[in-house]
Parts: structure tokens; sequence; C-alpha cells
């Protein structure tokens, strides 16, 4: 028995101590029966919010959901939320409630089946009693789960009006159990899709914490596809239409599986599928670095957003062409073959995928990784050129996003309907860890890429530079200089910088800026 379980097991028997009804409710029930260990488990009671606080008067406790009759127990580090059983009123906003009716019936039957009736989808409807393992199932939760099937507590049209978001979480736990959703709850599903109104009923927050889920979870493929059927994405996230159909069709030779929404949703499902990872993290096996480094980008909700929305200006970027067959006896058939180019659609998609990211009121932090992973994607198909330098490489090592650039890379290459053998091939995910690998065991300690520079800019300063911005392009130079180990230590950083100093004298300030990373053409991602 986990930690958390002995102490919400206490304290639901603290309740039933008391005279109250004491059990667990919802998803650690559902996870329960899935074999899953909840991480958090919540404890409903006939008690009020009042008779709650006398309860647990010695405890430290959380009154921010109180209205609502929740209140939230911490003992030993472990937050129990513990909520009084209750009807809700009616919600003419189709968000919350207008009131809560708290129901202190002392037949738990009675009460729980009550509460049980106000919630969204039967397998998250169900109470365990802690202390003898009753399970307390009005709605059949327990068959829905062998079934493998997402079901509404009674009316699914009620239960929308009731909460539009409501959409949203039958999506998100379609995404995390892989189940199928009830043919009911389908059709309303569609026919209320157009009443989730983003931004007007339902917040960009609140729309933005389940499309982590989705995202997040082990079948994000499933819950996108939902999103489709039912038009929710059309609510959602508009763009993404974009890339079905004539607008959608992507180069032939680099895409057999023809549309860029296509591409997107396999992209998608790489990230989400073990086996794709499992050789590469069966080499790296013992560098943790690596491994940890991979598994946190794998999991991480930026990764999987900007998978899922770099392509996103193919649709705006598309052009059509056609280039003469020289190889093949196609060639003496067909000697014209059609090409499609989406030129640009990096750099144009970055800026759309941060306006879905402020639409979506993510973090700054959030934004800017998504931002920069689909600006970059392109670019990370060409690192693997021998003509590039080690200083260029040493410089892509040292970013901080560099485990999601590599992945997406990955992801990008492994998720087309080209042939095996050509997908793993353009995956340069090997050719990445490997030198990163390399570069952070390098013996030469000031070549590394977590190496400082060993000049600072009092050096710099001391050498005859002014304080301002060629401080730091002279700092840059010094810093790729050692990098590629042209001196290792003090003494030769300050004599290279005295063979180099008349350069940087003649530097026009007014025209610095940092040299970009190469880019290529000869992919078609």
């Amino acid at each position: 028995m986990s930690h958390a379980r002995t102490i919400a097991a206490a304290v639901a028997k603290q309740l039933k101590g008391n005279g109250y009804i004491g059990v667990f409710a919802g998803g650690c029930v559902r996870d329960r029966f899935l074999g899953v260990e909840p991480k958090d488990f919540d404890v409903a009671t006939n008690a009020t919010p009042n008779q709650i606080k006398r309860i647990f008067e010695n405890d430290n406790c959380l009154f921010v959901g109180e209205a609502f009759g929740v209140i939230i127990v911490i003992r030993e580090g472990v937050q129990v939320e513990v909520a009084t059983l209750r009807n809700d009123g009616l919600q003419g906003d189709g968000r919350r409630p207008d009131s809560v009716v708290f129901i202190t019936e002392s037949n738990p039957l009675v009460a729980l089946k009550g509460d049980a009736a106000r919630r969204d989808l039967t397998i998250n409807a169900m109470f365990e009693d802690p202390e003898t393992g009753e399970v307390f199932d009005f709605f059949g939760g327990q068959d829905d789960l062998r079934k493998r099937i997402i079901r509404s507590v009674g009316d699914p049209s009620q239960r929308f009006t009731e909460d539009r978001l409501r959409m949203m979480r039958v999506v998100r736990f379609a995404s995390k159990l892989g189940f199928t959703v009830d043919r009911k709850l389908m059709a309303a599903l569609k026919k209320h899709s157009s009443d989730l109104q983003p931004g007007v009923i339902v917040s960009w927050e609140r729309i933005a914490v389940e499309m982590m889920g989705i995202l997040t979870s082990k079948a994000p493929v499933v819950g996108l596809k939902l999103m489709l059927k039912t038009g929710l994405m059309k609510q959602v996230l508009p763009e993404l239409l974009e890339l079905k159909g004539f607008r959608g069709f992507q180069d032939p030779f680099w895409h057999p599986e023809r549309f860029a929404l296509t591409h997107t949703l396999m992209v998608v499902n790489v990230a989400a599928t073990e086996e794709a990872m499992a050789p590469v993290l069966a080499r790296f096996a013992d560098d943790e670095f690596i491994i940890d480094g991979i598994r946190t980008s794998l999991s991480s909700f930026a990764l999987r957003l900007a998978l899922l929305v770099h392509d996103i200006a193919k649709a705006r970027t598309q052009s059509w062409g056609v280039t003469k067959r020289t190889r093949g006896w196609l060639r003496f058939i067909l000697p014209y073959r059609v090409r499609v180019s989406n030129q640009g659609h990096a750099e144009q998609g970055a800026v759309m995928a941060e306006a879905i990211c402020r639409r979506f009121k993510l973090s700054a932090d959030i934004t800017s990784r998504v931002k920069e992973i689909v600006l970059m994607h392109m670019q990370m198909h060409h690192f693997d050129n021998p003509e590039i330098k080690r200083t260029k490489l040493t410089r892509l090592m040292q970013r901080a996003d560099v485990f999601d650039l590599i992945v997406m890379q990955h992801c990008d290459s492994l998720g087309t309907g080209r042939r095996k053998a050509d997908r793993e091939s353009a995956s340069l995910m090997g050719f990445y860890l490997d030198t990163m690998a390399e570069m952070r065991n390098d013996p030469v300690m000031s070549r590394r890429p977590d190496a400082e520079c060993l000049m600072t800019g009092k050096h710099i300063i001391a050498a005859g530079f002014k304080a301002g911005p060629i401080v730091g392009v002279v700092k840059d130079a010094v810093l790729e200089a050692q990098h590629a180990g042209e001196f290792t230590d003090m003494e030769g950083a300050l004599a290279w910088l005295g063979a180099h100093i008349a350069r940087f004298q003649a530097i026009d300030v007014s025209t610095l800026s940092k040299p970009k990373l190469a880019t290529g053409s000869k992919h078609c991602c």
C-alpha cells in the first residue's frame, strides 16, 4: 500500500469514526481496476465543510474550494481532497453550476448514488470503502472498464450542457486509456462540438489543460482523431484542418502518405510509441544523462505540441512544379515527375505556433520552446553534413532544448509512409547522440559543450576593447575557437586574441549579428 493511500485511508476512517461516510471517489477507484497506482486519492463524505473542518482541526487544511464543498487535508506531506457529496444546480453559462446542494443523507447508498448521478463518465462515478474494499458502482463503470469503452452517466447531451469542457474530457480519457467512445456519446459530441466556444464559454486555459492531457497521453492520436471526427478540432485548432485535402498535399517522394495532416499524426504517434525509441535508448542505456534527456523530452507537453504544429504552415507555403526523370524505367512512360515544395514553412510555422501558444495562454517558457522547435525542425535534418564545423555542432549541443530538437528530427523522419529502411536512415538521432557523448567526454575539458569560456569580459576589456556589444562578439569568437581546440588554457586564449585583435577592432558594431545555424533544402519533411 502506497504512503498516499495509507494517509487517505486514515482520513476516510476518521470521518467514519465521527459518524460520517468516508470513501474513495473517482479516479483513484478507476485506476485500481486498471491496475494503476493512483497518484492522488480523493475522499467523499456526507459531512458538510464546517463539519469537515471540525473533524480535522488538528491538521493543516486548505479551504480554496470550500464553496463547492472541497477541503484539502494535508497530513505527512500528502494532500487529500475531502469533498462533500453534492448535487449541482443548473449551469446556465455552461461552465459552472449556478448552485451547489450538499447531500447530507445518512444512508450511504442514497447519498453516493445522488453524487454519482452528477458526474460525467461512468468510469469516474465509482466509490470504494478503503476499509472493506466494497465498491459502489451505480452506473456500470466496472463493466465499461472491462469493455474498454467511454460512456456518460445518463444523457450525454445533458452532461455537456452542464459543462461544455466535458467534451474535451471525453477526448482526454479516450487518449489516456486508449478506449473507444460509446455510440450515444459520440453522437452527442458531434452535435454539441460547436457549443464549446473557446474563449467565450470555456476559457482557453481550461482547454489547454485538456490538450496537455491528450497530447502527453499514451495514445494521443486516438484523441486527435476523435477531435477531427467530432468537430472539436475546428473549435480548438482550426489551423490543423488546412493540412488535409488539396492544400495539405505534400511532395510524393518524401511523403508517400500524401497529406500533411496524415504525416502530422504519424509524427505524434512516433513520440508516443516506445518501440520507436527502443533501439536508440538501448544503445545509450549506460548514459544516464542522455536517457533522462530523451525521456524528459518525450513526455513534455512542449515537445508534443511542437510535433502537432511543426508543419502547420505547409498549406500556406505550398507550391507546385515538375522535374524531368533522368533515371529508372519510368522515365520512358512518365518522363516528368510532379513535385511539391513548402519553402519557408518552418519559419512561417514558428510564427503560427507562437500565436497558437498565446491563444492557449501558455507560459512564456512553453511558448518559446514550441516556437524554437518548429523553427529549427528543418535545419535539424542537415547537421550530419561533414562540411559543418564542429563549433556549430557544439553550439547546438549547448542549447537547453537540444533533446527536444533531436527527438523532433527523429519523429519527423520516422513519421512518414516511406520504406522502413529509408525512414530509419533519415533519422539522425544516433548521429546526434554519438556526437553529444563524444563532446561531453572529450579528454580536453575546454572543448566540452558545457565548458565555460576561458576568457571573461574583464580580460577582453583589459585587451583594449570598450565595454559594450563588441565584448560579447569577441567572447563568442574566443569560445568558438576554444571549442575548436585552437587553445586549451588562458595563456593560449590571450595569445589567440592578440593574433586576431586587429580583425575585431575593425568591426563596425552597428552591423553585428550572431551567425545563424546552417540550413538546407535536401529534405522535405
